[in-house]
């Protein structure tokens, strides 16, 4: 059954902005935190692996902990749960912080705070992704998702970052006690509003006698469903190889591209432009070229820009280049949950969320690991400045072969999996 794409116009509730304001307080505390953890890291050590361990463990729950949670987000209050992570993320920056102010802290403190930084985040972003749908009519998903996703960019990489950047400056300790102050509004804010929202009920009798079987039945429909799982499949080989280029991401802008941590965050944000245009514009994308030539174009474009990242060291061309794979990638993201959200009922729709989360963010922690050998690896015939480049090139051409499997096998755009029915869509337009 082919699940059709929204109308162009409608209209979102104000319980939805209000949910969009605390992802976007909450994306802002992620980017200061997330250029600091790595930049503290490359203080420590200037060794590509070390500092890939660092970044791999932010990534690593999602790998361990988000089939689990995806079954726990379809029993609990989603809002609810976002808010618990929320205070979580919060107490645990502010501990860090005060660390940082007080004593030298090791690579390894780092990294373990990066886990439970990570482990967080796979409760609050699954609970995120799963309570959209709750938010607003179905005809309005890709434009909230859209929305979403521009915030998520803009906050997280535009302002975020930068921002970070800037703090750093004052110290180590700064950028984590600022996630802590608005991770903390957030939560509350987030607290506040769940009794504005309505969840869907709890699975099944006959799937709730255990978690493993409620898992279960979120994998058998992404593995029965042939679009979901070409999806999935796609999801794993394009989330390996991009974070192939993150683990070695902080020392390609300080050693090859000379940069220093304002610059690195100022990089990042200018190429957050790029992923807000790719967000804002991939429902028109979407309705008017269709799921498969939607998913092509942004693996095209992302493989043409890292290939081109990889033979450049012009500042500015790479610049640009990041601005464009980052289109790319917030067409590819939008373009995918967009389709889950259309395509899952409710009530299984945090597992198959999770699924997704685990293979793309859980097998990130995989391809990081593997950056930060393969970097080493190429270090010794190459040195350090053209081995950070090795990354890259091969995260092209993976992308390309990519582009080429998904033309074949999504072919004319056929969406075969079952679409959720009228009764099992909650009518979101209520409750502004």
């Amino acid at each position: 059954m082919s699940a059709p794409a929204p109308p162009r116009k409608s209209s979102l509730p104000s319980r939805f902005w209000l949910f969009w304001s605390c992802l976007t307080a909450g994306s802002l505390a992620d980017g200061m935190t997330l250029i600091a953890l790595t930049w503290a890291a490359a203080t420590v050590t200037d060794n590509a692996f070390s500092i890939a361990l660092v970044a791999m463990a932010e990534r690593l729950p999602w790998l361990l902990f988000a089939l689990p949670v995806g079954a726990l987000v379809d029993r609990l209050p989603r809002v609810g749960l976002m808010a618990v992570t929320g205070a979580a993320r919060a107490a645990a920056m502010l501990v860090l912080g005060v660390l940082l102010l007080t004593t030298d802290v090791p690579v390894a403190v780092l990294a373990l705070f990066a886990l439970f930084f990570g482990a967080t985040e796979v409760a609050y972003g699954v609970a995120a992704d799963t309570a959209v749908p709750l938010l607003v009519p179905g005809q309005s998903l890709a434009r909230a998702n859209g929305h979403v996703r521009a915030s998520q960019i803009l906050s997280n990489d535009f302002v975020g970052r930068p921002l970070g950047g800037l703090l750093l400056k004052s110290g180590l300790a700064v950028p984590f006690l600022g996630n802590a102050l608005l991770n903390g509004a957030s939560a509350g804010a987030l607290l506040l509003m769940r009794r504005r929202v309505t969840d869907p009920p709890p699975p099944a009798p006959t799937e709730n006698g255990s978690v493993r079987a409620e898992l279960g039945a979120g994998l058998k429909l992404v593995w029965r469903d042939p679009l979901l799982r070409v999806l999935a499949a796609s999801a794993v080989v394009l989330n390996s190889f991009y974070a192939t280029m993150l683990a070695g991401q902080v020392l390609f802008v300080r050693e090859t591209l000379g940069l220093d941590a304002l610059g690195y965050a100022l990089l990042l944000s200018c190429a957050a432009l790029g992923g807000v245009a790719g967000s804002q514009y991939a429902r028109r994308l979407l309705d008017r070229w269709g799921v498969e030539r939607s998913l092509t174009a942004a693996l095209w474009v992302m493989a043409l820009c890292f290939l081109g990242v990889g033979l450049m060291s012009t500042v500015p061309v790479v610049v640009g280049l990041y601005a464009l794979a980052s289109a790319g990638v917030a067409l590819w993201s939008v373009t995918t949950l967009t389709v889950r959200q259309l395509a899952v009922p409710d009530a299984k729709l945090g597992r198959v969320n999770a699924t997704f989360r685990t293979v793309t963010f859980g097998m990130s922690a995989v391809g990081m690991l593997l950056g930060g050998l393969l970097v080493e690896a190429a270090a010794g015939p190459l040195g350090l400045r053209d081995a950070l480049r090795v990354p890259y090139l091969a995260s092209g051409a993976a992308y390309l072969l990519l582009a080429g499997f998904l033309r074949l096998r999504l072919g004319d755009d056929r969406i075969v999996t079952g679409k959720r029915g009228e009764s099992d869509r909650q009518d979101a337009s209520g409750g502004r």
